[in-house]
């Protein structure tokens, strides 16, 4: 999977690695896939049964080359990444009224809903780094938006 800058119609792409560890392309452009995955209706039908984790890594599985990381390793990164959830289901929906259903966001290690896509990416990039033997401070800090 290549990755290549909203503001560049350019044939310039980049690697999974490269796009999560720079963040923004260097035109300041964000990264998106070169070309979409394909999902069938099969596919979601069989998506429907899985766990938060079998679903995660089947989703990323079609975003990181196989050659970037391996599907041992990245099974075990998304492992890794929930494992410290107070709840099995990550995220639980809890059913409200028959039409209203609510997903619980605050099950994380520090309760908010950013851990879901935090966790993940510091595993990633930690991957990435111990790979290629470079030592790396990764801090995560919040806006403030959901508490100090």
């Amino acid at each position: 999977m290549r990755y290549r800058s909203t503001r560049s119609d350019t044939s310039v792409s980049y690697s999974f690695e490269e796009a999560l560890s720079s963040g923004y392309a260097p035109d300041g452009g964000l990264f998106v896939p070169v070309e979409m995955p394909k999902v069938s209706s099969q596919t979601l039908a069989t998506w429907a049964d899985f766990t938060f984790d079998e679903l995660a890594y089947s989703i990323l599985s079609m975003f990181i080359s196989e050659t970037e990381i391996d599907r041992a390793n990245l099974r075990e990164i998304i492992t890794r990444s929930f494992d410290s959830y107070d709840c099995a289901e990550i995220v639980p929906v809890k059913k409200l009224t028959d039409s209203l259903f609510v997903s619980e966001l605050f099950h994380g290690p520090t309760f908010c809903f950013k851990d879901l896509g935090m966790k993940p990416v510091v595993n990633l990039l930690a991957y990435f780094s111990a790979r290629s033997n470079i030592p790396t401070t990764l801090l995560i800090s919040t806006t403030g938006d959901t508490g100090p």
